[in-house]
């Protein structure tokens, strides 16, 4: 009878072992490990979600040949991806991430990709307008500027939402480099970009302030503006000079008082136009700097541009002079690349720095009583706008020429 008691007693201890062995392991599943337990080792599935998760090695595709493109062009990336070299296996980044970027082709390359899968393609290394990124960008997914959505308004470019903006001026005006006039690249493109409204682009090549001298155009400041119904515009900007410095007799006052007579017209056409004035940039004929040089008219380039200036003041118009630029865009160090012809006409790349620093110039003097209308303007206007018709425009439809006759060639 008492060893019956002894092994029941012994079983009773053995079942009670095992349930606090039980209890003692199902609280070590549930509370969290402190620092000096030593943890379990990774399930199955934890095992297949790191692996997922490693990045996937891929193969480098080789250069095949590449050539320095003629002109560095702008576009801005529509879709997929910036390449950090031309083994196209490293990304740099998406379309979406470069969304506000406007890059410049500089070679073209055809890349062979069998060992990713593909064949051979043609890539462009591109840079971006400001220089700190760079990149490989297959063709098909590069889009002109002038195509498309490509939103770079700048801060407080709603002053000129809605309103139409005129440009008056010469060949730099009209986008040409010296060799050919530049399809939707000039600098009144990129206005109409950075300020996200409509421009008329009326530039001229080889047009004159000053008629009356041994050349005239159609595109001279006087037919232009006789020509031009100015209540049709909020705002025009003017920029002539350059062709009165190389090729024309005219004096000082005689430029003074063209530029005089075509503001009073203008103002006299439409009493709440606003206009901006724009100085020539500088200019290199015979590979000399010409501001210290006396041109055809008995006048150096500084001089014709302290005399617009005047005038300009006079009539309290904000003028544009590049000589105050704390970073000039154009320069003696600079010239040969900032403008194609290594002389007067501005490459591709130089015309979009012109349209920005010409689009803050103009917001920077934008009327300040006009301010809260133009401002109260849009937001009403943008409660009317049903979704649909919010996509932006582009500049393709932003950009207008006025009619005119055939276009005279810019001496060189």
């Amino acid at each position: 009878m008492q060893k019956n008691i002894y092994i029941v007693a012994a079983i009773a201890a053995t079942l009670g072992m095992t349930t606090l062995t039980a209890t003692a392991n199902a609280a070590t599943k549930t509370n969290a490990p402190t620092s000096g337990t030593k943890t379990a080792a990774p399930t199955k599935s934890s095992s297949t979600s790191t692996k997922t998760t490693q990045p996937k090695s891929i193969p480098a595709a080789s250069l095949v040949k590449s050539t320095t493109v003629d002109e560095e062009l702008p576009y801005h990336l529509n879709k997929g991806y910036v390449y950090t070299s031309p083994a196209l296996n490293k990304p740099a980044g998406t379309a979406r991430d470069f969304a506000k970027v406007t890059w410049y082709t500089y070679k073209k390359a055809v890349i062979d990709r069998t060992a990713q899968g593909s064949g051979n393609s043609i890539w462009y290394e591109v840079k971006s307008g400001n220089g700190q990124q760079t990149g490989w960008v297959w063709q098909g997914n590069l889009e002109p500027i002038s195509k498309g959505t490509f939103d770079i308004a700048m801060k407080n470019s709603d002053y000129f939402k809605g309103q139409k903006i005129i440009t008056l001026g010469d060949s730099i005006t009209r986008g040409y480099d010296g060799y050919e006039t530049l399809d939707n690249m000039g600098y009144p493109n990129w206005l109409a970009r950075y300020l996200d409204t409509s421009v008329t682009n009326a530039g001229y090549n080889g047009a004159f302030l000053c008629e009356g001298g041994e050349e005239e155009t159609d595109g001279d400041l006087t037919p232009t503006v006789n020509n031009t119904n100015f209540t049709n515009y909020d705002i025009a900007t003017i920029a002539y000079g350059t062709n009165d410095y190389g090729h024309s007799s005219n004096s000082i006052s005689d430029i003074q008082t063209e530029l005089k007579n075509n503001i009073k017209k203008m103002k006299s056409d439409n009493k709440k136009l606003i206009i901006y004035g724009i100085l020539p940039i500088p200019r290199y004929d015979a590979q000399s700097n010409s501001d210290n040089v006396i041109g055809k008219g008995g006048y150096t380039m500084d001089e014709l541009r302290d005399a617009e200036a005047a005038v300009y003041k006079a009539y309290k118009i904000p003028v544009l002079d590049w000589r105050n630029d704390t970073n000039p865009i154009i320069t003696d160090a600079n010239h040969e690349d900032r403008l194609y012809d290594e002389r007067l006409h501005p490459c591709a790349k130089t015309y979009q720095l012109m349209g920005r620093e010409i689009a803050q110039f103009m917001i920077n003097n934008y009327p300040k009583d006009r301010i809260k209308s133009a401002t109260k303007s849009t937001t009403i206007n943008s409660k009317l706008t049903t979704k649909k018709t919010t996509t932006k425009k582009t500049t393709t439809d932003k950009i207008t020429t006025p009619t005119v006759a055939s276009h005279k060639t810019v001496k060189k």
